[in-house]
């Protein structure tokens, strides 16, 4: 039987470009619904981002921000 443990170390042997296709693999055995929403991809994009961002936003873009 197949274990947890032995699902987490196959996921670990991953390769970065084959991450989608594995998860679509497992995702039909998962219940719908279940689990994080569906965020897109870009969430998170910005950790680095300053901590003032959204409030100097303005000041920032006019500075070339982000090139």
């Amino acid at each position: 039987m197949t274990t947890r443990d032995d699902l987490y170390r196959l996921v670990d042997q991953l390769r970065p470009e084959t991450l989608d296709d594995a998860a679509a693999a497992l995702r039909q055995y998962t219940p719908a619904g279940s689990g994080e929403p569906p965020y897109p991809a870009s969430v998170g994009v910005l950790t680095a981002a300053p901590a003032d961002l959204s409030t100097h936003v303005d000041d920032y873009l006019a500075e070339g921000f982000g090139r």
